[in-house]
């Protein structure tokens, strides 16, 4: 088994697994590091004083033209460079990987798989199908959607031609000019992509199979996997994978769970011990795993969650108080549905009333709908609840006493709906970059009274930098951040009292706070490394065996163990092992031996005897962990007939056939078995 790292960042976890000649990818989240260096862009309808920024003069580049030259797609605010052009996003996926030969993809939760309809755009031959649970996949796809649709707004404001980020000598000549002040977006400008669209996000999630908390689905014979609840938001989850690793066998996975012949991995990101909405975060499966890749800790884990919730409730009563209204970036889901119960039950105990929240997103109305449908994944209390007939969530309570208020970002501009707000109120938005979405006008018409103030509760970007381009500011700036994430404190906890790995795999960043000890081995990553995980020997072959009734098995006498020999015909197919009487039809059977490695030119030579043409061949830069590192590349190869009719892998130390026609396979078997085409 081999772990490929996609991600330098363990908040923005990715991963490609591969394990018996299959490839698994670990999430696939959308890097958003790079939006602090783009300009606000308001919605249409907005003043937009951005655009009245002056354009960056580049100096003369070239020898042909000493005239300087001004980049209409970069502007100066502050003495800063910004990019004026609509919000495009980049990937994780890397050249030194072909995406196209992933077989399955899990995501862990609704943050985690945001570039996916990318993936699909830019593999056309993709077929990898995408494991996830309800919630999931439908506040995915409502994320996804509300991010189109904030972009396609920014493209009705603005028009920009991209081109410069195109010349090299422009490019150089702007880090050149900047010295210190450089933008984190020229690394890698060149790698920019518009947003996918809406029909991008339908064609992926076309490929998705939605499962259940603890459900078990065999990806391959060999692979088993269940979803756990980690916690963190509905139908967040980690990945347990149960894994016949005897000897390179990949024998049928039995639903007994005392095989001795499996390894456990566990994929654990987001997760939480603390009390939320969410269904509680299981981990008893994880005890004693031979694997632990742990990902997606909180970003400050050395502040309480407790004491932070206490000082946001104290910051927005002191701005209430004042008559002013409380601006709060957030997402459109997960943290926002505990702020709207816990703020209404802070203000009934605090005698604070008549104050409106209100939830401003193009997916807001979906949202809550969505969360109210999700009886299954919320916590126990809530569940029994609802058996009753009581919805998990209390939105539609405080939509009907108007506590709660939503409005469709279509409907906010510059006239009455944004300028009517009942005050003193509390607005629930995004984006929370504040570069796009209703957050931007919204700034730009509260930001004039002091009375008014905005707490930031997400910690993935400098609030600071944030609010650069908006100064100045007049009004009150707090930064108050809530992560209910395992902190590191946490987690040591778990991994030497409860859980109790084998191995532990994480990123480097957080090696000097966790695993100290000798207690498990310890496997550190960075961006692009290829990890060979410790090999787990067992000592029994666990193969799914059926003996047919009819055949009697005769004792042979031993005196410390009993044997038992059977006289049959022996049949294999997808592992399973099947013991027949012997007839007159399988006596005339040929009795073959495989040995060695498959000579692939004789193997084509015998497939084209057989008929089969057309065969497409490809080289697989694969791993086997039985291989030196110089034996490593060019070892495995794939063979595709008519369209994908039949697909054959051969390996060095195994050959699959995949075929839905027996005739087909049984002309691929012989071609195989034919001549003695086996090397020692």
């Amino acid at each position: 088994m081999r772990l490929y790292c996609l991600s330098d960042d363990p908040n923005l976890p990715c991963f490609i697994l591969t394990v018996n000649g299959r490839s698994i990818l670990l999430d696939f989240p959308l890097p958003t590091d790079h939006l602090l260096d783009y300009l606000p862009v308001p919605s249409p309808g907005c003043l937009n004083h951005f655009s009245l920024l002056p354009k960056y003069t580049l100096l003369s580049h070239n020898k042909e033209n000493n005239l300087p030259q001004q980049i209409d797609e970069l502007r100066i605010s502050h003495n800063q460079i910004y990019v004026y052009s609509p919000i495009e996003f980049y990937t994780l996926d890397s050249n030194q990987y072909d995406f196209s030969l992933i077989d399955i993809i899990l995501i862990s939760n609704y943050e985690t798989f945001l570039a996916l309809p990318y993936l699909y755009k830019k593999y056309k031959n993709l077929n990898a199908q995408i494991y996830l649970t309800e919630p999931t996949y439908r506040f995915g796809q409502q994320l996804m959607y509300e991010l189109v649709n904030y972009v396609e707004q920014q493209s009705k404001m603005i028009q920009i031609n991209n081109e410069w980020r195109y010349d090299s000598s422009i490019f150089d000549a702007i880090e050149s000019q900047q010295n210190e002040k450089k933008l984190k977006i020229l690394s890698f400008a060149q790698k920019l992509m518009p947003c996918y669209s809406i029909e991008n996000v339908d064609k992926c999630l076309r490929h998705t199979t939605v499962v259940h908390y603890n459900e078990q689905i065999d990806l391959y014979s060999s692979i088993r996997a269940s979803a756990i609840s980690s916690g963190y938001c509905l139908g967040s989850c980690n990945w347990q994978l149960d894994i016949n690793v005897n000897h390179n066998q990949t024998s049928k996975i039995e639903s007994s769970s005392s095989q001795t012949n499996l390894s456990r991995f566990i994929y654990m990101s987001s997760s939480t011990t603390l009390e939320t909405y969410s269904s509680k975060f299981l981990y008893d499966s994880f005890q004693n795993c031979d694997y632990l890749l742990l990902t997606n800790l909180s970003r400050i884990s050395s502040i309480d969650v407790s004491s932070n919730a206490s000082e946001l409730t104290a910051k927005i009563e002191n701005i209430l108080n004042d008559h002013g209204s409380v601006l709060i970036p957030c997402s459109s889901t997960g943290l926002i549905y505990d702020m709207f119960e816990f703020f209404t039950k802070y203000f009934e105990q605090i005698n604070l009333l008549n104050i409106h929240m209100y939830f401003i997103s193009p997916i807001s109305n979906a949202n809550l709908s969505i969360s109210n449908a999700m009886s299954e994944w919320v916590n126990e209390q809530r569940q029994v609840a609802s058996f009753s007939g009581t919805p998990p969530f209390k939105h539609n309570e405080l939509i009907k006493s108007k506590c709660l208020i939503t409005i469709p970002s279509d409907r906010l501009d510059d006239t009455e709906t944004l300028i009517n707000f009942e005050q003193p109120s509390i607005i629930f938005t995004g984006h929370t970059s504040l570069r796009f979405g209703p957050i931007v006008q919204l700034i730009e018409k509260m930001k004039i009274s002091s009375s008014n103030g905005i707490i930031f509760v997400d910690n993935q970007y400098s609030y600071i930098d944030a609010l650069k381009p908006y100064q100045p500011i007049n009004m009150k700036c707090f930064y108050v951040p809530i992560d209910t994430r395992l902190n590191n404190s946490q987690i040591n906890i778990l991994l030497n009292d409860k859980i109790r790995p084998k191995s532990v795999i994480l990123h480097e960043q957080y090696a000097n706070d966790i695993g100290k000890n000798d207690k498990f081995n310890v496997l550190t990553y960075r961006k692009y490394d290829n990890i060979k995980l410790p090999k787990i020997n067992r000592q029994f072959i666990n193969g799914q065996l059926n003996i047919k009734n009819d055949i009697k098995a005769k004792l042979i006498s031993s005196t410390n163990i009993a044997i038992a020999n059977i006289h049959g015909h022996l049949d294999m197919c997808d592992y399973v092992y099947d013991i027949n009487e012997i007839n007159d039809e399988n006596l005339k059977q040929k009795n073959f031996i495989t040995y060695g490695r498959v000579d692939i030119d004789k193997f084509l030579i015998n497939l084209s005897k057989s008929g089969l043409f057309g065969l497409e061949v490809k080289q697989l830069h694969e791993y086997n962990d039985d291989l030196d590192n110089n034996e490593q590349l060019n070892r495995s190869v794939e063979i595709k007939y008519n369209q994908g009719a039949a697909k054959i892998l051969v390996r060095p130390k195994q050959t699959d056939i995949e075929c839905n026609d027996p005739a087909l396979m049984t002309k691929i078997r012989d071609a195989l078995l034919m001549d003695n085409i086996g090397t020692l």
